[in-house]
């Protein structure tokens, strides 16, 4: 059992939370803490998040004609872009949506192919883990193409994630009756995945000269030019969300299975907001997203420090 007490501290908006926990068996003893330290800042726990996951995006072709609309906001607003983002040197979607989603390297949560075989997460969970032990009240949501995500990386973490086969569009659609019509729940932080421009790279190429990947990445980019328009509506309402597109790795030819090739092992981060300011001349990984998202929330809890691999992009 665990117990827990709060801690308030007048001089700030900042409440600590201590949790006395009992230690787990085969826990890493590096991490293995007595006393949890969790601090969550009051100013900033109403944030919302918005990530989308796209499958397989090469960054070269992330071009004007390509994906006007992304190129666009690489070019025009405040953000950080980065189109030579890390992926694990394992360029299989499974350890990297696992990366991304944790916050540790693969060595870590021990996924190293898509079959999830001997992964750690239960020694180290996915974000939204921390989110409905530390912050219950928070609605979380996952709607995704590739159903491993949620079956295996998310599974018991989110509010509403369904396990339900898809395709992008549906994707697409579900995502903006949550955002829109708050249908089922109204989700303060919302993971999207698209998973059908993999699919095309690996039945035709993952390359911008090849027609079926320029295709699929055109309509991905109306789709991110919609989303970006009902995030900016919320915004304009009051609430005050931040907007990331990554990726889980490239590709070249059919494949994704050379991690030696930057074709492969270097995609697209994108991270927006209108206000904030973000590191430069700093090279991302698949495990900086979720700092930036606890950065970004407000959330530091130092059994996530003891394991993090990641930093927040935020200055």
């Amino acid at each position: 059992m665990i117990k827990g007490y709060l801690l308030f501290f007048f001089s700030g908006l900042i409440f600590l939370l201590c949790l006395q926990a009992c230690k787990q068996d085969n826990a890493p003893p590096e991490c293995d803490l007595i006393n949890q330290l969790v601090s969550i800042d009051s100013l900033q726990i109403e944030n919302k998040v918005l990530l989308i996951g796209i499958d397989g995006f090469r960054s070269d072709a992330m071009t004007e004609e390509i994906t006007p609309y992304l190129f666009q906001l690489f070019s025009a607003v405040n953000c950080y872009k980065n189109l030579t983002h890390s992926t694990e040197e394992d360029t299989y979607s499974g350890p990297n949506w696992s990366s991304i989603l944790t916050g540790v390297h693969y060595n870590k949560h021990n996924v190293i192919d898509n079959s999830f075989e001997g992964s750690r997460f239960d020694f180290y969970p996915s974000f939204f883990n921390y989110l409905k032990r530390f912050i219950p009240s928070m609605k979380t949501a996952s709607i995704v193409n590739w159903l491993p995500i949620n079956q295996e990386i998310l599974f018991g973490d989110v509010d509403y994630a369904p396990i339900i086969s898809s395709n992008d569009s549906l994707v697409f659609e579900r995502a903006k009756d949550l955002l829109v019509n708050s249908s089922p729940i109204k989700p303060d932080v919302l993971f999207l995945h698209f998973d059908e421009l993999d699919m095309v790279g690996h039945n035709f190429g993952f390359s911008p000269t090849t027609p079926e990947y320029i295709q699929t990445l055109a309509v991905l980019d109306s789709y991110l030019e919609s989303l970006m328009g009902i995030i900016n509506d919320k915004r304009l309402s009051g609430e005050n969300w931040l907007y990331i597109v990554v990726s889980d790795h490239g590709g070249d030819g059919t494949s994704h299975g050379d991690s030696s090739n930057p074709k492969i092992n270097q995609t697209v981060l994108f991270v927006e907001h209108p206000l904030l300011s973000f590191r430069t001349d700093y090279v991302s990984n698949q495990t900086d997203i979720v700092p930036t998202i606890f950065d970004y929330i407000g959330l530091s809890s130092s059994e996530f420090d003891c394991k993090k691999d990641g930093l927040s992009i935020l200055e």
